[in-house]
């Protein structure tokens, strides 16, 4: 029997749950929504439904040979710990990592959610045999994962690739603060707000 796999993608508006094969197939995906509000004491344990279902189906109920969490920044990668990110701010000091290992005796890791997808990209997308790639992530946020010269680059503390703050003009959406910021303009977020802005001026422009 081939090794099962778990992943765990934590966002700001929506969660999943995978179950796959070290050669990057996906067997089952369990999502659901999730939110600035969302508590670690009330999606814990969804978390833990989720991969215990999918341990019953694909490995008898058998633990899997690794459990990676890729989740906004900043994170302690190295502590595995989820440190408050803007996009979930009540995940403050969570010892993420320690908790699956705990519960379901394998390896646990945890990554920045645009590292992971661009290691994933790298490794079995559309960056196959490149030496350099940057994979930007559109999502309730915008972030950049690089590899530079064959390997994934991290920077000091984990935050290297964090492209959102980058000011693309003078005034504009807001990311996370930041007016006319590339996460406020390209983020799902952003664009959101950008077509609410663009909606209002269109019914002022017609007396509406």
């Amino acid at each position: 029997m081939e090794q099962l796999y778990i992943g765990i993608d934590m966002g700001g508006t929506k969660c999943a749950v995978v179950a796959g094969h070290a050669d990057g197939k996906i067997l089952r995906r369990i999502a659901f929504p999730s939110g600035k509000d969302a508590h670690p004491d009330e999606f814990l344990p969804r978390f833990y439904e989720a991969i215990d279902a999918l341990l019953r189906e694909y490995n008898g109920g058998a633990a899997p040979a690794a459990v990676g969490v890729s989740c906004g920044g900043p994170l302690d990668t190295r502590r595995g710990v989820i440190q408050a990110p803007p996009n979930l701010p009540l995940w403050d000091e969570v010892p993420i990592c320690a908790l699956l290992s705990e519960r379901y005796g394998c390896p646990a890791y945890l990554q920045n959610d645009a590292n992971a997808c661009a290691i994933a990209e790298w490794r079995f997308g559309a960056g196959r045999g490149t030496r350099n790639m940057v994979f930007l992530t559109f999502g309730t946020g915008l972030g950049a994962g690089l590899i530079l010269d064959g390997r994934l680059y991290e920077g000091t503390n984990g935050m290297a690739g964090e492209a959102g703050h980058l000011r693309l003009a003078a005034d504009g959406p807001e990311g996370y603060g930041k007016r006319g910021s590339f996460e406020g303009f390209c983020s799902g977020g952003g664009l959101r707000r950008l077509g609410a802005q663009r909606l209002r001026q269109l019914r002022a422009e017609a007396g509406d």
